[in-house]
């Protein structure tokens, strides 16, 4: 039964209710009860690098008339800024408190904690935010919260949302195999077959654990005269019965998998390239994914049971090294986001939470990988930009049906943000600070090629656009070996090294290319799935990264105490912060001098440029058409979302509420 349909049975129900009360209770009463006004939720919906002026671009398009909707009826704003770095974790923590990065302790997507080793990170995502975030303060005020993906809302801290769906683990990346059919034997209580049955096994790595072990059982269910297996089955332990996963070739199947005691994770697979006799079939599987659910209750049995496992988010890797069409790539990302959605809405439909946060990541992932507009791009032609930008807008068109299906799933009272991180701009080429600090001196490596922290001033931990360089000091590091004395004097020579970069590359051969870059390549190869032909076209297409220019590819080379860091400098702050002018991606690489990028798109940069400004949007109960044309930022979010449940405002929130969205 549809969402639709259930409001209103609910609608009709009350109804009755509220007519037999009214025989009994004085009219007066009677019309008080009739009058109550059900449960309202504040909803916020996160579109992980949606950019303002391509969605404005798309909405002129007439490619998402959701948005156009909310244009039209409800408030957009015209200009937002998000917080600096403008990266996912940073600003979904801003998002999500109103804080600024100095106050919620995220000061990148990755980041070096004091007390540590110097090169010991910490995963943003994985992090607790240092004030409450929304779903945290909300719920200690006395309201019922739910986070569904938000980044930040990892329920294994203390005090979370009521209702948390959080991303779990991977445990067996993606693979493509070739299948090896014989005659089928051990099998019991297996279907009728009009040639020999045959069967195949599968054996899967799972991280920490042992390989599992899955049979597949091939039959010839149609009676032609021909040999032709067209029905398969996907067993555990070789007897045919309901556990069991029933199939046909190129279509999409479902299997859950026991992963660690009381953990249960899953995958998605195809049979491509199947030959009648089985005498050539291969099997595509997605990885094997788990999320982390939980709630009051049998909550996290009850998301299990209707809506199955924590689907894998993408396939990259695959799609690039055609084990997938573009095709079977979107219907993987797009299970994924109608995973997220359909789950949130349930949550919202069953729970009635006060705050309902959830995330859409296919934008941000679509536009690093295929946002080719830029000809100093690698490998930018006119034709594969074309293709590529059609990638992008299936992304948007996706979020555009996730903001119908909200759009339809909210009752009167109801109050919706939609909002964004930050946006995304073109990429042209890699810079790695570590291989500068490696080749100052101030980065030593030992015989393995490891980092000898024992002998290294300094090191870069990079995220997107952005670097903070942290200097190995005596006392604060584990291990540091600079002294309060050395210390400035090594923090001047960081700047100095940074300052005085040029990008001065010049045309070059392709062979010259091929062989300055192969070493750095083959990490990014081995990760990102391209082939050896692919870097290739890559290199020899990498003359147009080339300009006369010789710029600093760093736009910006702060000390920690620099009033330009004032709403960033947290401990958690690097001594010296690198920003990347337009075009750079900053990397880990110890070894790569400035090359052509691998990655097409990237944030972290200056957030005031335009191709990284984030989208606002509201809609809902006593919303007004409006278009905001001053400056608002994301750190309002909170405080807006504080006003409209009537709950005090924390006194560490530094944004103000939308005026537009509250009542004076």
């Amino acid at each position: 039964m549809s969402r639709g349909k259930n409001r209103t049975i609910r609608s009709l129900y009350y109804k009755v209710v509220t007519l037999t009360l009214s025989l009994s209770l004085l009219p007066g009463a009677a019309a008080a009860y009739a009058q109550a006004p059900d449960k309202e939720t504040t909803i916020i919906l996160s579109f992980d690098g949606m950019r303002h002026d391509l969605t404005q671009q798309y909405i002129k398009d007439g490619m998402l008339p959701h948005f156009k909707k909310i244009q039209k009826n409800g408030v957009v704003a015209k200009n937002v800024t998000t917080v600096n770095p403008s990266l996912t974790a940073a600003s979904h923590a801003s998002i999500a408190t109103g804080a600024k990065p100095e106050k919620t302790g995220f000061v990148s997507n990755e980041f070096h904690y004091p007390d540590t080793k110097l090169t010991e990170t910490q995963d943003a995502f994985l992090a607790n935010i240092d004030v409450p975030p929304l779903w945290r303060e909300v719920r200690n005020q006395g309201k019922t919260t739910a986070t569904i993906g938000f980044p930040g809302s990892n329920p294994k801290g203390k005090k979370e949302a009521d209702y948390a769906i959080y991303y779990g683990q991977t445990w067996s990346e993606s693979k493509l195999e070739n299948l090896k059919f014989k005659k089928a034997e051990n099998w019991t209580n297996t279907p009728e077959s009009y040639s020999p049955a045959k069967s195949a096994e599968l054996s899967i790595k799972v991280q920490k654990g042992k390989n599992e072990k899955l049979h597949l059982l091939a039959l010839d269910a149609t009676d032609n005269n021909k040999t032709d297996y067209t029905h398969f089955y996907l067993s555990e332990d070789q007897t045919i019965d309901e556990s069991d996963v029933s199939f046909q070739a190129n279509d999409w199947a479902a299997k859950d998998l026991k992963v660690k005691k009381g953990q249960s994770a899953g995958f998605w697979f195809k049979l491509k390239g199947v030959k009648p006799d089985l005498s050539s079939a291969k099997l595509y599987r997605t990885a094997i994914t788990s999320g982390v659910i939980e709630g009051p209750g049998n909550f996290s049995e009850e998301i299990k049971n209707k809506f199955g496992f924590f689907p894998d988010q993408d396939d990259t890797p695959a799609f690039k090294k055609g084990w997938i069409t573009r095709k079977e790539y979107e219907e993987i990302s797009g299970r994924f986001v109608d995973w997220m959605n359909d789950v949130s809405l349930y949550v919202k439909d069953q729970y009635q939470p006060d705050l309902l946060m959830f995330y859409n990541p296919q934008i941000d992932h679509e536009e690093h990988e295929f946002l080719l507009t830029d000809p100093r791009q690698p490998g930018h032609k006119e034709g594969k930009s074309k293709e590529y930008m059609s990638y992008v807008k299936w992304a948007y068109k996706k979020a555009d049906e996730t903001t119908g299906q909200t759009l339809k799933a909210m009752d009167s009272n109801d109050r919706l943000m939609i909002v964004s991180d930050h946006g995304m701009e073109p990429v042209h080429s890699s810079i790695s600070p570590n291989y500068e600090l490696k080749k100052a001196g101030l980065l030593v490596l030992d015989k393995e090629g490891k980092v000898d922290i024992s002998k290294s001033k300094a090191y870069a931990v990079s995220s997107g656009s952005m670097a903070h360089v942290y200097i190995n000091k005596k006392g604060r590091e584990k291990g540091g070996i600079v002294t309060e004395k050395e210390y400035e004097q090594v923090q001047e020579e960081i700047v100095e090294v940074f300052t005085k970069i040029k990008d001065e590359r010049k045309l070059s051969s392709r062979k010259k290319l091929l062989n300055l870059h192969y070493d750095t390549f083959k990490t990014d190869l081995d990760t990102n799935g391209w082939s050896m032909d692919s870097v290739k076209e890559l290199l020899a297409s990498s003359y147009a990264v080339v300009t006369d220019k010789k710029e600093n590819p760093y736009e910006q080379i702060l000390k920690s105490d620099s009033k330009k860091l004032k709403n960033s400098n947290h401990t958690n702050t690097g001594d010296v912060v690198l920003s990347a002018a337009e075009g750079y991606i900053v990397d880990n690489h110890v070894g790569s001098p400035i090359r052509p990028s691998v990655a097409l798109g990237s944030h972290g940069g200056n957030p005031e440029r335009k191709t990284l400004q984030p989208v606002f949007f509201a809609y809902g109960d006593q919303i007004e058409k409006k278009k905001i044309k001053r400056d608002i930022s994301v750190l309002d979010i909170a405080p807006t979302a504080y006003k409209w449940m009537e709950l005090e405002t924390p006194n560490f929130v530094d944004g103000k509420p939308i005026k537009e969205l509250v009542k004076k």
